[in-house]
């Protein structure tokens, strides 16, 4: 069988010699990195806040996408990986003189060299679009499903032990455990069946614990609260707060202001699809103008220390800061990516610093947006071979981020501090 067959996918000579460049470097572009493959494409990426300071390991909330060609192989896993800081190199007796470069003494016991799953949990129906803990309890996590539903997981009650499944009829089998979720289904009036309407995204509130945003394929914001969660009824159907009309064509994320429990951000597909919603209030309190865009908006995130900055990014790669005073009036900064992008993540550490993915090139780039230059670019990530799906950054080490591909790829990987140093903070 050859590549030019139906039903062979083929990556083009372009980005053959791309990534053969870029495999060729990653030593001096690197502190540290660690490539992965999986059986299946992730859709998800996160770092959890917690470090194991002995050995240097960091997990990882990561998900498998099968498009529900096997559902039994969907599932939500926790991964763990260490980037080996707790080693001691610097010492002239581990210097390879050969190689030209500290290695580790011999004796040294190395711990996993790639990912470890500690915990994966089956995903119950449909396909994982995004998962996320809870910043005030990690062990809880939220999956937002293509049927519709968000299934809320409790990691300690997942593992190597089976569990009893939900009780369910045979038409809506479940295929795994879960602790609670979110659905109340919509109903199309005239031909009185179910409307296909996706859980694309969610996003939980940093101050009050159990609220939780998403962004839903059929054109709704709806907050949900899993304070309503009884072991008796374990589908929560009732909303805190939702705007059923925002964007007809579909939304694609929302982000919570990270200083405030009420004021919640989120884009569409529509050209002007990007507002501010006060949930304590039913409409928009701010929107942008169609006229500043031309494509849908894919991704938008608010600064983590900067209430009053919230960053878009959109299909054809140009990404804008806002001034949420102002957004009405034209971005107060905007940079190109070069194609189309899939999300945008805010550097929990330097708040200037943004990383975008790109949906159609492969690439994550870094920006600094404080430089007063047109290119802002400070460092850019080559090694994934299709689009990226999503990337994160690690709380405890400023520039060590995730970023997982539908190459079935999970990068972790860390820029080489000369080549970043001037954007680092004081």
């Amino acid at each position: 069988m050859t590549a030019d067959e139906p039903g062979i996918s083929t990556i083009s000579e372009d980005l053959q010699t791309r990534y053969a460049y870029w495999k060729k470097n990653t030593k001096l572009l690197y502190d540290y990195l660690n490539t992965n493959t999986a059986k299946w494409p992730s859709l998800t990426c996160q770092f959890f806040p917690d470090v194991d300071a002995n050995t240097d390991t960091h997990r990882i909330l990561l998900s498998s996408y099968t498009s529900c060609q096997l559902p039994e192989d969907e599932n939500v896993y926790v991964a763990s990986i260490s980037t080996l800081a707790h080693l001691d190199w610097a010492s002239l007796n581990n210097f390879d003189m050969d190689e030209m470069e500290f290695k580790p003494d011999r004796t040294t016991k190395f711990p996993p060299k790639n990912l470890a799953t500690n915990v994966s949990i089956t995903f119950p129906r449909g396909d994982c679009n995004r998962a996320r803990y809870m910043p005030q309890n990690p062990d809880v996590i939220a999956a937002a499903s293509s049927n519709g539903a968000v299934y809320v997981f409790n990691r300690t009650k997942h593992g190597t032990r089976r569990i009893q499944k939900h009780a369910a009829s045979d038409a809506e089998q479940d295929y795994g455990p879960y602790e609670a979720r979110f659905y109340n289904e919509e109903t199309d009036e005239a031909r009185r069946t179910p409307v296909d309407n996706e859980a694309v995204s969610l996003a939980w509130n940093h101050h009050r614990e159990g609220t939780l945003a998403v962004a839903y394929s059929h054109g709704a914001v709806k907050v949900w609260d899993l304070q309503r969660f009884n072991v008796d009824n374990t589908t929560i159907s009732e909303t805190e707060w939702e705007c059923s009309n925002f964007d007809s064509r579909g939304v694609n994320d929302v982000s919570w202001m990270s200083q405030h429990d009420s004021i919640l951000a989120a884009c569409g597909e529509r050209s002007d699809s990007l507002a501010l919603f006060d949930t304590r209030a039913q409409n928009a309190v701010a929107k942008i103008r169609n006229q500043f865009k031309s494509e849908g908006i894919n991704a938008c995130k608010f600064n983590w220390e900067n209430n009053l900055l919230l960053a878009s990014t959109d299909s054809t790669g140009r990404t804008n800061l806002w001034d949420v005073r102002k957004l009405s009036a034209e971005p107060i900064v905007h940079f190109d990516h070069g194609g189309s992008v899939s999300t945008l993540e805010w550097n929990p550490h330097d708040h200037s610093v943004l990383a975008t993915a790109g949906q159609s090139d492969g690439l994550i780039k870094i920006w600094d947006t404080s430089l007063e230059i047109e290119d802002k670019t400070i460092f850019v990530h080559s090694g994934h071979m299709l689009g990226v799906n999503d990337i994160a950054w690690d709380l405890h080490d400023p520039w060590l981020m995730c970023s997982v591909s539908n190459d079935n790829s999970v990068h972790v990987w860390k820029p080489a501090a000369n080549l970043v140093q001037r954007c680092t903070s004081p």
